[in-house]
């Protein structure tokens, strides 16, 4: 009986050793969950739009490295859910995926590709503040009983504040296309041209078309520029050009391509402004007759109206 006792005695030790140990290493070994937050953040799409359930991507980061499920992020669809399950070692399967797609009502791939930008009707808009206050992102700028506004920079598109707006002015339009930027153009002459030096014919040796990074022929542009036959430089791609200068660091012949091509797209832009201008114009001009036609009309109604009623005065016919 002493010998069982003295067991039970040794290995309740034990346990309380190996409990004790196991706590201190829980508080002194414990992963870093701050880095795997940041971690988790970083593959997160920061559209605050807080369709998670959690307030911002941030939060829902920290969850997530606290053991919540990675599939609750419907705008970061299946490469979210397969980047974060790769980066916490969790699996994925594609119900959980196609659910988080179907959740939002549409695909992952159509929901990156819209662009939505939250627009308030000031007319309609009676300053009450609740969009502001359900606005994640702080994109809604105004103050109780004033307009509101949206910052077009700063919205994500999410709809929170769509539902609690009482007088429905807020919708969702898509943002404005963007004009690409063009590549940094060269300042400096390139460095084989000597502007010194007088420029000879064309001898049609290519090179200048195996330098162009656009894939372009500099020389039928250059022959197209010299005759100002702007429509055909156009449809041989005058404005692909991105005026980097290469074609002219490689003729032999030292002409100032670049020159040409930049006169040329000075040329077309001034050439459709007209074009602009002209059809414009010839709007107004219709307008203008369209509205002169019908006063005549109207006029000449008024008349035969009048002498209908004259009766036995034809002095006023």
């Amino acid at each position: 009986m002493s010998e069982l006792l003295g067991i039970l005695g040794v290995l309740g030790l034990l346990g309380a050793v190996l409990g004790t140990g196991l706590a201190w290493a829980d508080r002194r070994l414990r992963p870093d969950t701050d880095s795997v937050a940041d971690a988790i953040d970083a593959l997160l799409p920061q559209t605050q739009c807080a369709q998670c359930g959690y307030p911002g991507c941030r939060p829902y980061a920290e969850a997530v490295a606290a053991g919540a499920p990675i599939d609750l992020c419907p705008p970061g669809g299946q490469e979210t859910i397969r980047s974060l399950g790769t980066l916490l070692g969790r699996e994925t399967n594609t119900a959980s995926v196609d659910q988080v797609e179907s959740s939002v009502g549409l695909n992952t791939e159509a929901l990156l590709a819209r662009a939505w930008l939250a627009r308030i009707d000031e007319s309609l808009c009676i300053g009450c503040y609740r969009c502001i206050q359900a606005c994640p992102v702080d994109a809604i700028v105004g103050a109780p009983q004033l307009v509101h506004t949206v910052l077009a920079d700063r919205c994500t598109g999410c709809e929170l504040c769509l539902e609690p707006c009482p007088v429905d002015c807020i919708e969702l339009v898509s943002k404005p296309a963007q004009d690409d930027e063009r590549p940094l153009r060269i300042i400096a002459r390139p460095r084989n041209r000597n502007p010194q030096s007088a420029e000879l014919p064309c001898i049609r040796c290519g090179q200048c078309a195996a330098a162009c990074p656009e894939v372009l022929i500099p020389q039928e542009l250059l022959w197209y520029a010299k005759d100002a036959a702007w429509d055909q430089a156009q449809d041989h791609g005058l404005n692909d050009c991105i005026e980097c200068g290469l074609c002219n660091q490689v003729c032999p012949s030292n002409i100032d391509l670049l020159r040409h091509f930049s006169r040329g797209r000075l040329a077309v832009k001034a050439q459709e402004e007209n074009r602009a201008q002209a059809q414009a114009a010839k709007v107004r001009f219709d307008k203008h007759q369209t509205r002169m036609l019908a006063r005549e009309a109207e006029q000449d109604s008024r008349r035969r109206h009048r002498l209908d009623e004259s009766g036995d005065r034809p002095w006023l016919r």
